[in-house]
């Protein structure tokens, strides 16, 4: 199997069981996302919406008057729009967060670069003031060496010629090197005067680290529960504004609809795309979930697919759950730090196809605002997110990192996966006694109650 660079696009290709496949696939899609658990009650982040939508039966009593049917359009409408509104207002919040996390993650990096530099070169200054004046301690030991054998006075009295003239020679050496001495220790007290002030500098860069580590932390923060928020705000406009649409229909077209027929009718949907999503899963993966054949690069096909597997039940999540991640990109919407990377789209549908079933949990935790592990460092949240997957189980078989399926989706994943991603659990497999042999992922510790994958 050939896997493209991870930067590479596909382009759209045909869809190989036809556009009525798709639209239908799609729809199964929508209603899986629509029966997702909302995302305030799995990150437990507060959810900040009205719990007195309009029931079926208060619908079907607006119908009794003219006005009292109005005002009913008029609730639900501004109902939907204040949905849409929020969720608009909630992702513009989350660029705005983003913004000043990055801003003030580049600002700690820079202060610490600073401080980093200041400390070295006051360092350097130091080191060569330091190295100046043990130059200037040995010439001055060596001249007084050379001059303290010598009564000077009576050489330059009763000496004969030959030795005053030697005597004024070395004298004039000696003056010359005295020189060089004082101007040796002029220099090492300016490099340590230097050293003093760029180490003075470097103090107060030092210090100033704390106040941008603080804010960077708060921003972080901040960028989290903005990003839980707009979570919460997009699967609660998923949750209601379906049947806020159909409950204003009923209401425009004088439709006497029961919330018993509009869930019927929204069960035969769901069971009829999920017929379709599952017929098509099955033959993306050859019939027998054993033959894993060519993997596109069509992010949004991929995606497709693996709702598709959701709805046949070989597909899951766990708490938190992450699938609503792959559900959007299914969709064709593009949502604020949720994006998944080609390459773990492709890790997902090849384990499901290869084993015929697999479950995963965290998928891309800056999405869901989680910072907990190895925080912003984790290669779940790092780079945009998106780049790492957690596989739970493959084929109804729990991975430990050291299992027989662990060790199975390795050798199933290493040749698709490009040189130089990592598998985690190495650790795992070191106390069991497994070793494996691996062309392009590289092995790490980490927890044993799952399998790491990441493209990095």
């Amino acid at each position: 199997m050939t896997t493209p660079p991870r930067s590479q696009r596909a382009r759209r290709g045909p869809r190989s069981l036809g556009r009525l496949l798709q639209r239908t696939r799609m729809l199964a899609v929508g209603l899986l996302a629509f029966a997702l658990v909302t995302a305030s009650a799995v990150l437990g982040a507060p959810a900040a919406f009205a719990d007195d939508y309009p029931s079926w039966s208060d619908v079907q009593a607006a119908q009794a008057s003219e006005s009292a049917k109005q005002a009913e359009i008029t609730t639900i409408t501004n109902l939907i729009a204040d949905l849409q509104a929020k969720a608009v207002a909630a992702q513009a919040l989350v660029e705005q967060r983003t913004a000043e996390d990055d801003a003030a993650q580049a600002a700690l990096a820079a202060g610490q670069s600073k401080a980093d530099s200041l400390a070295a070169s006051a360092a350097s200054w130091q080191a060569k003031a330091d190295t100046s004046s043990r130059q200037a301690a040995l010439i001055a030991a060596q001249l007084a060496r050379s001059g303290g054998g010598n009564n000077i006075t009576s050489l330059l009295l009763g000496g004969n010629s030959s030795q005053q003239s030697d005597l004024l020679s070395q004298l004039s050496s000696m003056g010359k090197l005295t020189q060089t001495v004082t101007d040796i220790y002029n220099q090492a007290k300016l490099d340590s005067n230097e050293a003093a002030s760029v180490s003075a500098q470097a103090q107060v860069a030092k210090d100033a680290l704390a106040g941008l580590a603080a804010a960077a932390q708060a921003a972080l923060q901040a960028a989290a529960a903005a990003q839980q928020a707009m979570i919460a705000a997009l699967n609660e406009q998923t949750a209601h504004e379906a049947e806020l649409q159909a409950q204003l229909t009923s209401l425009q077209q004088n439709l006497a609809t029961t919330q018993q027929q509009y869930q019927a009718g929204v069960a035969a949907r769901a069971a009829a795309a999920a017929a379709a999503a599952a017929a098509a899963a099955a033959a993306a993966r050859g019939g027998g979930g054993i033959s894993v054949g060519p993997v596109g690069a069509d992010a949004q096909a991929l995606a497709e697919e693996l709702m598709g597997d959701v709805a046949d039940g070989n597909f899951h999540g766990s708490s938190p759950d992450h699938i609503f991640e792959i559900a959007w990109i299914a969709q064709g919407k593009s949502v604020p730090n949720c994006g998944i990377d080609v390459v773990i789209l492709q890790a997902m549908v090849t384990a499901v196809r290869a084993f015929g079933s697999a479950g995963v949990s965290d998928i891309s935790r800056r999405c869901t605002g989680q910072i907990e592990g190895a925080g912003t460092a984790s290669a779940h949240y790092r780079n945009g997110g998106g780049h790492a997957v957690d596989f739970t189980s493959v084929g109804g078989m729990v991975l430990n990192g050291s299992n027989n399926a662990s060790i199975a989706l390795i050798r199933t994943l290493d040749p698709m996966m490009p040189y130089g991603s990592d598998v985690g659990q190495q650790n795992c497999r070191n106390s069991a006694g497994t070793s494996i042999s691996m062309n392009n992922l590289s092995g790490f510790s980490d927890t044993c109650d799952h399998l790491h994958i990441d493209d990095f």
